[in-house]
């Protein structure tokens, strides 16, 4: 299996919300992880966590978190959480949003489809989705949740695009 380069894995991944029935191996799951691992993070002191789902049934309720746009998680073969231990730890949505942009860099990487679905600050069924996941999930509430990884094999990869950026030299 040959790789894209670093350019093309840019500019040709996308949010994958269709996935085929294929099952994800769970060595590549822990390859996308080890891949989040080394995203930067303040102070050097990588303190992200992962919840990795696997079961059909949570992974709905995990969905269900959210009122509306988590989809994906119902229907993927995987989810990861990414959380953080928010004590002492002033720059935690930015740690976990460097950490997600690499998991789904990662999934581009190892042909796995991947979608962002941010719960931070987003309506939830009973409460805020983010205190929806921390009572499916068990997770402490001094633990930050900004979001949630769909994965799942692509069953259609979205259209082509071509992108420019916008730049300003000096000022703007």
């Amino acid at each position: 299996m040959t790789y894209p380069a670093f350019e093309e894995l840019v500019r040709t991944r996308r949010s994958v919300r269709s996935f085929s029935s294929e099952h994800i191996p769970d060595e590549l799951i822990s390859k996308i992880l080890e891949a989040a691992a080394y995203a930067p993070s303040s102070w050097g002191g990588h303190p992200m966590e992962y919840i990795v789902i696997r079961d059909r049934d949570t992974m709905k309720k995990l969905a269900a978190c959210k009122q509306m746009g988590a989809g994906p998680l119902g229907y993927g073969d995987a989810a990861i959480v990414p959380v953080i231990d928010r004590r002492n730890l002033e720059l935690w949505v930015e740690d976990a949003a460097v950490a997600s942009a690499y998991i789904l860099l990662a999934a581009e990487y190892y042909g796995v489809g991947a979608c962002w679905i941010h719960m931070k600050d987003r309506v939830g069924h009973t409460g805020s989705a983010e205190e929806d996941i921390r009572a499916l999930l068990g997770i402490p509430e001094y633990y930050g949740i900004l979001n949630a990884v769909s994965l799942g094999m692509p069953k259609d990869k979205g259209k082509k695009r071509s992108l420019t950026p916008v730049i300003h030299y000096g000022k703007f």
